[in-house]
């Protein structure tokens, strides 16, 4: 049971801290830490801090914004994310009813009528936020179909809603939400927070539904067909949440709505039943009661994720709200399978990455419980920082691959455990699996994708990047080392960044300017042959003065650039996202080094040659790991024989490697080995 009064003087104090830190206001840390959470839970996608405000008759409110449409001509509609804080800084947990919503969710929208307007924007200064943001929904005001208002809040929601009415905005549909303490809590704790979906309350009604398999105790399964109209009013309300199991979450940005479904909604609705492959759905728990007729149907379902068919889904949103169509005829067929709650991290994501087996990208190397993930926590928890002079304990980088760890691991914990917990990993040396991808992908050159937000951000790392590492056996402690000295090169110059009176003059955009910097400098060594010297500075566990004073002043003349885009890219963030932002106004033109500089490079000759032994050291040590494993199979070696024949996918190096080991020999050739492995990993057998 979450204490909530703790857990809002805790966020408090985070929130003080961090503004300090920071040289920051309150508020705008607290934007920065709600957002975060927001994001990586889907009920927003990365938001741009854009602090608005005009108070009085008429007033309005906007703390942050997101634009999620598909880039190019496609004419595709959209979604516009506005968030509004409501931020309480007195000594008890504040209660937040159905009028302090009202009040921010009105505020919003008239900024967002106001916005449309080309009077409002003229009586901007550009420079202003309020126009930044007007200037966007002028550009795509006819994309926008979907204004979706999310109110940040450190107080306690006393309406216990999960759909909120929705409203209509001159034929763009306001929908309504609230991230609130306990949410908070709850999805910071634990990574993520259960869709519930209550049809007979929120949907028009129970779905009636055939009873397909009792299956085992704890599987069953269900079959219906589900109206269009009712899955996209779901979608409507929950939008990536839904999806958030399903790798095709990760690819929305690349793909368009499907035409061969809006065809056949616009021709033969009746048919799309017969047409559509339908949808996959997974689930903890359904609720079922018996209609008038005697048919049963569910009226409740927890846990709802669609892990194959969100492009059906997301197809039915967009006839719906981008084309103006009537889904009335149109029913999806639905297979959900009902799991418990205790087995869905481990059955959902099978189930995804069964259902969608012509994708090239499967879950696992998207998921946080990846090899490569694992690989990536454990060189963290086993690497130790060097000891600075004078300094009497060590300390270790700890790296979070799933939301919550690092919080946790000071769970229950007496004032004495957190102590020395704090200071093995102080929270200056956190680095999340999105911070990763950010210090990576500035480091190879990919700003503006950097620029895109936390999600997509790692999205693109992964399937870039990661993938091609497969199961991480060619990560060694040389990798890690340099990647935590790229989180220290970038964490130093978003701080000197954050302090210089350049930029107190004139805030704003510093994660786009210390992206850009970084991609900048790091392709200056690159053009000279050169290689920044990760080694040094981690072995320094600092950044060398002379080095940090060049790249400040670098970032200044980032700053000027991207506060001047050109008049086809009139916001800055847009600005920053597209590719020719970095290739034709920033590479080359900035971060290149002078001699003076090049001392704090490597040669591309010699840091390759630390890579490659690394990467040596690292086989040699998966490979004693999987020797001194080999006697763990000893006892199982009979038990596994039969399942490999049972399977049908054992070849005969297999069925001689498990002889061999069922007698205690373990002498086995480096053939045999890789053969157990592969064998091991199809049977799903961890040794």
């Amino acid at each position: 049971m979450i204490d909530l009064q703790e857990e809002y003087s805790h966020l408090l104090e985070e929130v003080r801290i961090g503004s300090i830190a920071d040289h920051e206001l309150q508020i705008t840390e607290f934007f920065r830490i709600y957002s975060a959470v927001a994001a990586e839970n889907g009920d927003t996608p990365d938001m741009e801090y854009c602090p608005i405000l005009k108070e009085g008759q008429g007033g309005y409110r906007v703390d942050g914004y997101a634009l999620d449409v598909l880039e190019g001509d496609s004419g595709e509609s959209g979604d516009l994310y506005l968030a509004v804080c409501d931020y309480r800084q007195g000594e008890e947990l504040p209660s937040i009813i159905s009028r302090d919503i009202d009040r921010a969710v009105d505020g919003a929208e008239r900024f967002f009528r106001a916005a449309t307007s080309r009077k409002f924007l003229d009586s901007l200064e550009e420079a202003s936020p309020a126009y930044q943001l007007a200037v966007l929904i002028q550009q795509y005001n006819a994309r926008i179909r979907r204004l979706r208002v999310i109110l940040l809040t450190n107080g306690h929601l006393r309406v216990r809603k999960s759909v909120f009415e929705t409203r209509d905005i001159d034929g763009v549909t306001m929908h309504i939400n609230v991230l609130d303490l306990e949410r908070y809590s709850r999805i910071s704790s634990t990574g993520g927070e259960p869709v519930e979906v209550d049809f007979d309350e929120d949907f028009d009604g129970a779905i009636e539904c055939l009873p397909a398999s009792v299956g085992t105790d704890s599987y069953q399964s269900y079959l219906f067909a589900i109206p269009g109209s009712v899955l996209a009013k779901v979608f409507a309300a929950f939008g990536n949440r839904l999806l958030e199991q399903n790798v095709r979450t990760y690819l929305q940005a690349k793909t368009g709505v499907n035409k061969g479904i809006l065809r056949t909604i616009a021709d033969e609705p009746g048919m799309f039943f017969a047409y559509n492959n339908g949808i996959t759905a997974t689930a903890s728990f359904v609720q079922t009661r018996r209609l008038a007729n005697g048919a049963l149907a569910i009226s409740h379902i927890k846990d709802f994720q669609i892990v194959n068919g969100g492009q059906t889904t997301a197809s039915l949103l967009y006839a719906r709200d981008g084309l103006g169509r009537n889904l009335n005829h149109v029913y999806v067929q639905v297979k959900l399978s009902v799991v418990e709650e205790n087995q869905l991290a481990d059955v959902v994501p099978r189930i995804s990455e069964y259902a969608n087996t012509q994708n090239k990208v499967s879950l696992a190397d998207l998921a946080s419980n990846s090899p490569v993930q694992i690989r990536i926590e454990r060189f963290s928890k086993e690497v130790s920082v060097p000891q600075k002079a004078g300094e009497l304990h060590s300390s270790k980088w700890f790296y979070e691959r799933a939301r919550g760890q690092y919080k946790n691991l000071f769970s229950y914990k007496t004032p004495s455990e957190r102590k020395k917990l704090e200071l093995m990993y102080p929270k200056t040396r956190l680095v999340t699996k999105t911070d990763l991808a950010k210090f990576e992908l500035s480091f190879e050159g990919r700003p503006h994708h950097v620029s895109e937000g936390a999600q997509k951000c790692f999205s693109r790392y992964t399937t870039s990047v990661l993938t091609k590492l497969g199961d991480g056996s060619s990560l060694s402690e040389t990798w890690f080392r340099r990647a935590m000295a790229k989180a220290l090169l970038f964490t130093d110059l978003d701080e000197a960044v954050q302090k210089s009176a350049w930029y107190q003059a004139d805030r704003g955009y510093k994660a786009q300017i210390v992206t850009y910097t970084i991609a900048a400098c790091a392709d200056g060594f690159r053009s000279e042959g050169q290689q920044v010297d990760l080694d040094r500075i981690w072995r320094e566990q600092s950044v060398p003065g002379p080095m940090l004073s060049w790249m400040l002043v670098e970032a200044q003349r980032v700053a000027d650039i991207l506060k001047a885009p050109p008049d086809n890219v009139r916001n800055i963030s847009e600005f920053a996202k597209r590719d020719f932002c970095w290739e034709q106004h920033v590479k080359g033109k900035v971060g290149v080094p002078s001699d003076a500089i090049l001392q704090f490079g490597i040669s591309q000759e010699n840091y390759g040659d630390e890579t490659r032994q690394g990467n040596r050291e690292a086989a040699r040590n998966l490979e004693v790991d999987f020797d001194v494993a080999l006697f763990g199979l000893v006892p199982r070696a009979n038990e596994i024989i039969v399942k490999a024949r049972q399977s049908g996918v054992a070849s005969p190096k297999n069925m001689s490697a498990l002889t061999k080991i069922a007698t205690g020999r373990l002498n086995l050739s480096k053939g045999e080995k890789t053969a157990l492995k592969y064998l091991l990993e199809r049977l799903e057998i961890e040794c």
